[in-house]
């Protein structure tokens, strides 16, 4: 079974602050495994945040409320692959070292980039992301209307459409997924470096969806630029916000 976030005991991650980051933004970098990364919490609200995720090993992420029933346990340790859990919900998303650029954000409550409207706030990240992307010579477009949820969408991340996500053509490339307190909300962003869902895809035991393989591979792609670009692109593209 999977581990819940509160029985996380001892987090074991490496920080640095971030040089050349966004003026009025915290900055700051963090290694670690995949879900000690997703049980850090922010302590500090006074300003808004970035944090960049260097995870150290492979996890498939189970959404805040996803159902661990469909996970193959037995598998997943046979081929060293972890099963965590975020604070944010959806499906399912394969996190490694390689084939994922992840960051968080946070805004606090009362920043002028705070919005009441859940839609709208993520459609400011997304934007946020085309632009940055947009400066590297990907061609985007953003999913700018209700979620778009089905049977795929509730298994997998990146078989849904939320609004602010990133697809190329007809598919996606930026998942976006928000948690918000009193305190302010966490945006949690994955674009896909690499997409080959055929290397965990087979973690599932749900056959309840027909070509589950063909779906997944389908849904997503990915664009191919080096992490470091895409976190220089990203940083100026926020300035720009």
């Amino acid at each position: 079974m999977v581990q819940r976030l509160e029985d996380v005991e001892q987090v074991k991650i490496e920080e640095a602050l971030l040089v050349n980051g966004v003026p009025e933004w915290i900055a700051s970098h963090k290694t670690g495994e995949v879900q000690d990364l997703h049980s850090l919490e922010n302590a500090d609200w006074d300003f808004p945040a970035i944090w960049v995720m260097s995870p150290t090993n492979s996890s498939l992420v189970l959404g805040s409320s996803q159902d661990d029933k469909c996970i193959d346990y037995e598998y997943a340790e046979k081929i060293d692959v972890g099963i965590a859990r975020r604070r944010t919900g959806g499906g399912a998303v394969f996190v490694d070292p390689q084939t994922l650029f992840w960051v968080d954000l946070f805004v606090p409550r009362g920043h002028r980039l705070w919005n009441d409207d859940i839609e709208v706030a993520s459609i400011w990240i997304g934007r946020v992301w085309k632009d940055a992307l947009g400066s590297m010579g990907v061609d985007s477009r953003m999913h700018d209307s209700a979620f778009v949820k089905d049977s795929l969408a509730e298994l997998v991340c990146f078989g849904g459409r939320a609004p602010g996500e990133l697809l190329i053509g007809e598919k996606k490339i930026l998942g976006i997924s928000q948690r918000r307190t009193r305190k302010g909300v966490r945006f949690q962003c994955a674009l896909s470096l690499a997409w080959r869902p055929e290397e965990w895809i087979t973690l599932f035991t749900d056959a309840s969806i027909k070509d589950l393989k063909s779906a997944v591979l389908a849904a997503g792609t990915c664009v191919r630029l080096d992490r470091h670009e895409v976190l220089n692109g990203f940083m100026q593209a926020l300035v720009r916000s």
